[in-house]
């Protein structure tokens, strides 16, 4: 991974993150301990890539205990009051953690839930998207497993993240390149949670340690509370 690339991903409060995810696959665990810990299995993936540099974006003081472990820089959420008209809260966090990057990087804009990532992936993503870069594209894309939303959007600074519903249509018409459109590549890049489904297709492919360990401890509490 060149060090020129800053990779800048964005966390609501965990206790209005990934309401979809209902009901959990094992009750005893709650949303706040599963988004913090596929957030941790996303850090590390790219960690163990070695970025310039890492920033996370969260009003969430437990977000930013996590992305600390990780060597992540913590830039605190913009408020509402500093959001453009016509940006969403997430795509304005983002933006707002990207100033934190060097001027000269380029930036890799990533969802923060992918629990089965692998660092292989994420260089291969970057990299191609680089060269798609280097071709003339003002930016490069992943879109995610239904081919509707984007996981990865690599582009320099003055590309602005229109992350949301059908953000890969919104990236595509603006002008970034789509890598890889036929989705042959990186099910475990593609493979963001917003559903009990998305969690169960991460698991077939093979969540990271952290997810893993979480729901494998709930599943022996909710065995231990069903033989009392």
């Amino acid at each position: 991974m060149c060090p020129a690339v800053a990779v800048v991903l964005a966390v609501k409060s965990l206790d209005a993150a990934k309401t979809r995810l209902t009901p959990l696959p094992v009750p005893p665990v709650t949303r706040p301990e599963l988004v913090t810990a596929m957030l941790s299995d996303t850090l590390s993936a790219v960690r163990a890539t070695a970025p310039g540099n890492l920033i996370v974006v969260s009003p969430d003081p437990a977000v930013h205990a996590a992305a600390t472990e990780f060597g992540a820089i913590s830039v605190p959420e913009p408020t509402y009051g500093d959001i453009p008209d016509g940006w969403s809260p997430l795509n304005c966090a983002l933006a707002h953690g990207a100033a934190s990057a060097p001027p000269d990087a380029l930036l890799a804009y990533l969802q923060a839930d992918l629990p089965a990532l692998r660092p292989a992936s994420f260089i291969a993503a970057v990299d191609r998207a680089r060269t798609l870069i280097g071709s003339g594209a003002p930016a490069a894309f992943v879109s995610d497993h239904s081919g509707s939303g984007t996981v990865l959007l690599v582009a320099g600074a003055g590309f602005a993240p229109a992350f949301g519903a059908d953000s890969a249509a919104a990236h595509r018409a603006a002008g970034a390149a789509e890598v890889d459109p036929r989705r042959i590549c990186w099910p475990d890049l593609r493979t963001d949670i917003d559903t009990p489904a998305d969690l169960a297709l991460a698991q077939t492919i093979g969540l990271g340690d952290r997810t893993s360990a979480l729901l494998a401890q709930s599943a022996r509490q909710q065995s231990r509370d069903a033989a009392q």
